[in-house]
């Protein structure tokens, strides 16, 4: 899906709008606003402008350089939502641990809290993972179809 939305995008300018445009983007390359998302959490209005479908229920970690999961003991880490900002490459491909949950980069809470020590991820059902990637599909499937609408 990701290599799909990759070619359709340069060709979608026009067709639709630059909002679902940037989703499109986002989507692609992953929400820039996901560290807004930690530090608005106790803001409800502020946290509805992120998508809810990729709102998910998991555990924030440090993975170690060794691949071990420690604690991070900071109240921005500490919930039980957890907003995926990442690609959806890259939720296809935590959905390939054998696990029953898998392992989410956060990469905008690594750069904050992280560099040099390791990777903070999230450990979620992958459910919610396969969640995400359905509606992403059905909504990417819904462009489409309106730009081929256009004449």
């Amino acid at each position: 899906m990701p290599d799909a939305l990759a070619r359709a995008l340069p060709l979608l300018r026009g067709k639709v709008t630059d909002e679902k445009l940037m989703w499109l983007a986002s989507e692609l390359q992953g929400f820039q606003n996901g560290l807004e998302f930690f530090q608005n959490h106790t803001n409800e209005a502020a946290l509805k402008e992120f998508p809810a479908y990729r709102i998910v229920t998991g555990k924030i970690w440090l993975l170690t350089p060794q691949g071990t999961l420690a604690e991070l003991n900071n109240p921005m880490t500490n919930r039980e939502r957890v907003f995926l900002s990442a690609p959806v490459s890259w939720l296809e491909e935590a959905l390939n641990d054998p696990n029953d949950t898998c392992l989410v980069d956060m990469t905008e809470l690594t750069n904050l809290f992280a560099k040099g020590v390791g990777n903070v991820v999230c450990e979620c059902p992958k459910e919610h993972l396969r969640g995400i990637l359905s509606i992403f599909r059905q909504r990417f499937i819904q462009v489409l179809d309106e730009a081929s609408q256009v004449n």
